[in-house]
């Protein structure tokens, strides 16, 4: 069972993470042979203030 995560900043909507968990799902499914009924998505959200790029918050 494949599954994917997904880290982003908070405050995307729900449509938002709908059509990516959506177009995530298709290519798991597309490249790795995967039915689409055993594909997981997870979408981690986290305040901007949590996430850094070479040592500086973004």
């Amino acid at each position: 069972m494949p599954i994917v995560t997904v880290s982003l900043f908070g405050g995307k909507s729900l449509r938002e993470k709908d059509r990516l968990a959506e177009a995530i799902t298709e290519s798991v499914c597309k490249i790795l042979g995967a039915d689409k009924k055993e594909v997981v998505v997870v979408f981690q959200e986290a305040p901007h203030g949590n996430f850094y790029s070479e040592g500086i918050r973004l």
